[in-house]
């Protein structure tokens, strides 16, 4: 590893570690200013606000990690030029774009690091969090989300549910398993509770009927070989926003909605999101350069990441509009954000540097 690469990861993370800690306390205060006479009127204040912000910090770092790395990068590289450490690297045959590379492969890390921890287990802890908040600290009754009257076909089976809920506990079962001309039903099952299983449901006080054979028998138990998952049915509710979900169930759930024929432009513009908004770290990068290019004064420079990071968002909102919308594709909504801000960026490094 050459002494430049050394040197830059050393110093650019400890500022990255130094503005994301910054972050993260900004964030918790204002937020427990807001928040602060709900926890004191709990009956455990201290211990709920603990572990909620706790649970919260996956989600407060992979929310701010792009605009920390811009901001940290732009005080790296405005550090550099203060202390002529740039007019050096140049004079001994190092060039602008040497450096670009190295910060390239630095945001590649950390947008690496920002979906891992965004998809793996910021979703885990915002569930956690989000029922401490309602249930433990506001104290509110809990009321698991059902579905009435689903049907779907799956492994052979006609499958009619009265009711299901969201942990897959269910009544009033009936199955029909077609016969080989597909005209007419050669098992009948029939279960009044059931629990559905990702390789599998169980049902119980089973009935199964044969029609042709005229044979009807009973159990007490019975597992149904469909591998029909009951949480897609509740991501394709109207009150469930695709946005809680990981990049890996939500690509799983456009692709059974997408065999059903649902309509998923919303869902597949959520799901390239995800993956921009990890890239855009990477993006920011080469924005940072090119800030440092039109000015290395680190306050017009910090002033100018934030304008820059506030740009980027609306962009973002604008296309992922668009994309969830269907006025464009989703891939292009979710992604001419990041395309648009890499090419502009560049465009301001060569014109900026080639000058000097």
């Amino acid at each position: 590893m050459k002494l430049l690469t050394k040197y830059m990861i050393k110093n650019h993370s400890r500022l990255v570690f130094i503005t994301l800690a910054i972050g993260i306390c900004i964030f918790i205060l204002i937020d427990l200013i807001e928040k602060a006479d709900i926890f004191m009127a709990s009956r455990k204040p201290f211990a709920y606000a603990l572990e909620y912000y706790f649970l919260k910090l996956p989600f407060i770092v992979s929310q701010t990690l792009p605009s920390i790395f811009l901001l940290a990068s732009v005080i790296f590289l405005s550090l550099m030029v203060s202390s002529r450490e740039i007019i050096a690297l140049q004079a001994g045959g190092v060039s602008v774009y040497t450096i670009t590379k190295n910060l390239i492969g630095l945001g590649i890390f950390w947008a690496l690091a920002q979906f891992a921890l965004s998809q793996m287990l910021m979703h885990v802890t915002e569930q956690k969090a989000n029922f401490l908040w309602r249930y433990e600290v506001r104290e509110r009754i809990f009321v698991e989300k059902s579905l009435e009257n689903l049907w779907f076909f799956d492994s052979g089976y006609i499958v009619h549910v009265g009711l299901i809920y969201e942990r897959g506990r269910g009544e009033n079962f009936v199955a029909y398993k077609l016969a080989d001309n597909a005209r007419s039903a050669e098992e009948i099952i029939r279960a009044e509770k059931f629990t559905a299983h990702d390789n599998g449901w169980e049902l119980e006080n089973v009935k199964l009927y044969y029609p042709e054979k005229y044979i009807e028998k009973e159990q007490k138990a019975f597992t149904l070989p469909i591998e029909q998952s009951v949480r897609f049915y509740f991501i394709s509710s109207q009150d469930e926003n695709p946005q809680t979900l990981s990049f890996f169930v939500l690509g799983e759930a456009i692709k059974r909605l997408q065999d059903s024929g649902s309509n998923i432009e919303n869902m597949q513009t959520i799901w390239h999101s995800k993956i921009t908004y990890s890239m855009m770290i990477v993006v920011f990068a080469v924005l940072a350069v090119a800030i440092i290019s039109f000015n290395a004064n680190s306050y017009i420079a910090v002033m100018l990441a934030v304008v820059v990071s506030f740009v980027s968002y609306v962009l973002s909102s604008f296309g992922m509009f668009l994309g969830q919308s269907g006025k464009i594709p989703p891939v292009f909504g979710a992604w001419f954000p990041c395309v648009l801000l890499l090419v502009l960026g560049y465009l301001k490094i060569y014109i900026g540097f080639s000058k000097r």
